[in-house]
């Protein structure tokens, strides 16, 4: 097991080679070291080396399947994703946030090249996603002297693979998430948005993309999109009634959510009725 200064330099090396991994190079314990660091405070092993290590050799196909399987199932457990669930403002954010990652470019692996997971795995990685989204509570974005931690929008990447998933390994028919599982992660995002703290770091804009990949599926009717919309009313409203800063957070976050997600329509097809409802609810929100 090499130290977190060795495999700084060894990641440096393939970086330097252009990701390619020479043949003295023993993969699986590459692999096991960068799981163990994944969340190390030095924002260059743990960002700029070994997630970037792990999303190249992992879209490149340097890694099996059978790998890449072994880092999903890894990161998606107890000492990484869930690792030390529920703390706000400690370090192990680092470790959860970046477990993310890899579970984001396997769904990208297993859409865009070859297919790996069977339907049974792919739902449990949305029920698992989605369970460590209700029990997520830090939400810092960059953090001062130790690089980005931004857990929501690592995992928002993460819901948008999911929601775009069509392809699997079963040999059972096309993958499709149906309108139940779709509706869930709608309502994750609005669950993201409506929360205390004000996000600082674009985390609107990142959410605001599996709210796309639900929507290009065209499965919701436009009357369900807009019941969604409509239930950010009550958090959107309800400080004006309340104490602050609490309520008022929320409201800052649903108008900035709002507003990246009705450009986002606006210019990206036929939404008039979502926007023109979309563009009420604005207005009703500066009354």
């Amino acid at each position: 097991m090499r130290t977190c200064e060795e495999l700084k330099q060894q990641l440096i090396q393939i970086r330097g080679n252009n990701y390619v991994v020479t043949s003295e190079i023993n993969v699986d314990g590459l692999i096991a070291d960068m799981l163990k660091f994944i969340g190390h405070t030095d924002a260059e092993l743990r960002d700029e080396l070994i997630y970037s290590t792990i999303n190249t050799l992992t879209e490149n196909m340097t890694f099996s399947t059978a790998q890449v399987k072994h880092i999903l199932t890894t990161c998606l457990g107890d000492e990484h994703l869930f690792f030390n669930i529920g703390d706000k403002d400690t370090d192990s954010v680092f470790t959860r946030a970046f477990s993310s990652l890899p579970i984001s470019v396997a769904l990208w692996l297993n859409q865009n090249k070859t297919p790996f997971l069977t339907a049974d795995e792919l739902n449990h990685i949305k029920d698992t996603v989605l369970r460590y989204i209700k029990q997520e509570k830090d939400y810092r974005g960059y953090v001062d002297g130790k690089g980005w931690a931004h857990a929501i929008a690592h995992i928002a990447d993460a819901l948008g693979h999911l929601a775009e998933a069509s392809k699997t390994a079963d040999g059972e028919g096309e993958f499709s998430l149906g309108r139940d599982c779709l509706l869930e992660i709608l309502d994750a995002v609005k669950n993201m948005i409506c929360i205390d703290y004000v996000y600082t770091a674009e985390e609107d804009e990142r959410l605001v993309v599996p709210v796309m990949d639900v929507i290009y599926r065209e499965i919701l009717a436009n009357e369900e999109l807009i019941q969604w919309i409509d239930g950010f009313n009550m958090a959107d409203t309800a400080w004006r009634h309340s104490s602050y800063p609490g309520s008022y957070n929320r409201h800052i976050n649903c108008k900035h959510f709002m507003r990246s997600l009705y450009f986002k329509l606006l210019s990206d097809g036929d939404y008039d009725v979502i926007c023109k409802h979309m563009l009420e609810f604005l207005v009703e929100s500066d009354d």
